[in-house]
């Protein structure tokens, strides 16, 4: 394939099948035209410290949302993850909110959308809610969606690799990286 852009659905199952994109476990029945509709985890991290401070680790209860649902709060910072495991070698991704839960101004992610080329594990999600309200495990929460890239690939080796589960920020404690 030489075209840049968004990989169609069926590029999708296809390249799941040629072992190019992690999808663990995989349902072709959530494959969209573009995308794959991604599921939320029934593990939730709600934020609980007072000020958050981009130096120090959050501090934060975990929650488990049972099959009745877990209403969420809004004002609330709340860290839930994806039940698949997702990744790329060959594809840089997206994931972003489906219609219908954005409909019900809920944001599954807040800014952190790209999953570079080489990341692979559990998606977590920033959840925010503008009104209270339920939300259920494995129910689909998101889509992904996979792209091409141009020139060579500085794959993902990064303090998230292989996560589990939600995640909280992890700190670097202010110390700048060298290249």
């Amino acid at each position: 394939m030489n075209d840049h852009g968004w990989i169609t659905g069926d590029e999708i199952a296809k390249a799941v099948s040629a072992q190019e994109i992690t999808i663990e476990p995989f349902n072709f029945a959530q494959i969209n035209p573009n995308s794959y509709n991604y599921r939320l985890s029934a593990r939730i991290k709600r934020i609980t410290s007072e000020i958050i401070d981009l130096r120090r680790e959050d501090e934060y209860e975990e929650l488990e949302i049972p099959e009745s649902g877990l209403i969420l709060e809004p004002g609330e910072c709340y860290l839930g993850s994806t039940v698949e495991i997702l990744g790329s070698m060959k594809y840089a991704s997206l994931i972003t909110g489906r219609s219908s839960i954005g409909r019900r101004f809920v944001t599954n992610h807040v800014t952190a959308g790209l999953i570079d080329q080489g990341f692979e594990g559990h998606v977590t999600l920033e959840i925010t809610v503008q009104k209270p309200t339920r939300v259920y495990p494995d129910i689909e929460f998101g889509q992904i969606f996979w792209f091409t890239t141009s020139g060579v690939p500085l794959l993902y080796e990064g303090k998230y690799q292989d996560q589990r589960g939600p995640t909280i920020a992890r700190t670097d404690n202010g110390k700048k990286k060298t290249v």
